[in-house]
């Protein structure tokens, strides 16, 4: 069997960019937000996603109900 090299300190694995993961950073997130707002861009910053997944992230969670679209603010 071969085995791949090690990856390095700052390469990102599957598991931390996984769905399940990335959203409970940004109920984290979310939660430690004083007014309950986050702004995306913010988050996609500090989570090292793009706006993309930030959506993805938003999108599974209104489904859920765990998360009113208006709590949000957008700056597009």
């Amino acid at each position: 069997l071969v085995k791949a090299a090690p990856k390095s300190p700052s390469e990102k694995t599957r598991y931390d960019t996984s769905l399940g993961l990335l959203t409970k950073k940004f109920i984290q997130l979310l939660s430690q937000s004083p007014d309950g707002v986050l702004d995306l861009n913010r988050a996609a910053e500090v989570l090292k996603v793009q706006k993309r997944r930030i959506y993805d992230i938003t999108n599974v969670l209104e489904v859920l109900q765990m998360l009113k679209g208006c709590l949000l603010t957008l700056h597009l």
